[in-house]
């Protein structure tokens, strides 16, 4: 692997900012959910930390005038860009995704918001009382298994509001209660909520489950609105866009100033499955833009998500690649093919990365390395070593703690009943530059 020789001031300022305080990167005390990070929930999320960090270091050096983050997921980079006057583009190929980031970066004024809240909360009450007194005829969505994983209760207070949701006329506001709605949907959902993949409760505590729907509603949007006017001093533009990073067909070539990213750990199915996360709020929220029917083929779809029969297993032009496939291969070739294919699209995806930077700009990627058919996949390495040959060098690298994400502390890789093994602990962070 060829690194810059010579250290690099954005790296030399960082370790000399993380040197001051053990443990610095893990930002174990500090506030995650300011201004609009806390929104609504997602799985995996970059602290909006780091990204503070890299965009106020990266700035002492060089002009920033558009970010970008290929894998965008909660919106993360997308508002600290914001939060520090910056142009920022997002890709993600999950919807929630994008409405999440368009909310989380658009400011509403406060007095309009709050008269359309009230005007809100009002037909659903009014709905709620008639309902109560028989008077209600409603139509509930039909989706699959929907009895399944929401009690009848439950359907006819989720259907109110969005139904109410459904007559607010300008289309920001309204966007903004979606969001709202979706973290209603997860909370009173019958699903384990913490569990990032779809999961029922257990019968025994089913019998107990009895959310306040409308309540909840009421409380999350409460926080938001809290939040909003933090949002008002934000002028700069957020893009999020729905699509896949294989094909940036929409940005120009040598377009982008900076890079901040969280990538996936490996395939959807086997790592963190957004997909799953998502699919009960986006079978609820029946977005106009998107079509239902690949609701479920959200982590088929993402990076490593599609491995076909035909699969050959490429020689990478990465040896730390090379030799992971080989001894996952001699246990089991199907996994070994399921794990090229990831990297297989992550590599199309660096390209194209390569092709929307500008020359002489940096990159910080958040990674971690997985475990499989345990073996230890060092996913900071093998980027490394893909990057390197695109004319994308390592300028160095930081470890930090995992003490925030959303993740399971253990999975069950093999499915077998009480065999599981430790999730990723840490992450690594690694500066790249375009030369």
């Amino acid at each position: 692997m060829n690194e810059i020789t010579s250290v690099d001031n954005v790296y030399k300022d960082i370790l000399n900012t993380s040197l001051k305080k053990s443990h610095y990167f893990d930002f174990k005390d500090s506030n995650t959910k300011n201004l609009s990070h806390g929104y609504h929930s997602y799985p995996a999320t970059m602290i909006p930390q780091l990204p503070k960090l890299f965009i106020e270091t990266v700035s002492k050096y060089q002009n920033i005038n558009t970010i970008f983050d290929p894998f965008m997921g909660s919106g993360t980079t997308l508002v600290e860009s914001e939060a520090h006057n910056i142009d920022s583009t997002g890709v993600d190929l999950n919807p929630l995704s994008v409405l999440m980031t368009k909310v989380k970066t658009t400011y509403i004024n406060e007095g309009k918001l709050e008269k359309y809240y009230k005007n809100l909360q009002s037909e659903i009450e009014e709905k709620y009382l008639e309902m109560n007194m028989g008077n209600l005829s409603i139509t509930i969505p039909t989706f699959k298994n929907i009895d399944f994983w929401f009690k009848e209760s439950v359907i006819i207070r989720l259907q109110i509001i969005k139904n109410s949701i459904y007559n607010i006329d300008d289309d920001k506001i309204r966007d903004f209660f979606w969001v709202s709605f979706s973290e209603t949907v997860r909370f009173s959902s019958n699903s384990r909520n913490s569990e990032f993949k779809l999961y029922r409760m257990s019968e025994k505590s089913l019998d107990k489950w009895n959310p306040d729907v409308i309540s909840k509603f009421y409380y999350f949007s409460d926080r938001n609105i809290s939040h909003n006017k933090e949002l008002k001093q934000f002028k700069a533009r957020a893009v999020p866009i729905l699509g896949s990073s294989m094909n940036l067909y929409m940005l120009k070539n040598n377009s982008m100033d900076l890079l901040i990213t969280s990538p996936p750990y490996g395939d959807s199915r086997t790592t963190v499955a957004y997909g799953q996360f998502s699919r009960l709020s986006l079978q609820w929220l029946d977005l106009k833009d998107y079509d239902n029917n690949n609701i479920s083929k959200i982590d088929s779809n993402l990076l490593g998500g599609k491995t076909s029969k035909s699969y050959s297993v490429p020689l990478f032009k990465s040896s730390a690649l090379n030799n992971v496939l080989k001894e996952i291969n001699a246990i089991d070739n199907k996994r070994c093919k399921e794990v090229s294919q990831f990297y297989s699209d992550l590599q199309i995806t660096l390209k194209e990365i390569s092709r929307v930077m500008k020359p002489n700009t940096y990159q910080f990627w958040v990674t971690a390395n997985r475990t499989v058919k345990e073996i230890k996949i060092p996913t900071d390495i093998i980027i490394s070593e893909l990057f390197d040959t695109i004319g994308i060098k390592q300028v160095g690298s930081f470890e930090r703690n995992i003490p925030n994400k959303r993740m399971p502390s253990k999975n069950s890789p093999t499915n077998k009943t009480g065999k599981t093994v430790s999730t990723m602990k840490k992450e690594n962070i690694v500066i790249y530059k375009k030369l």
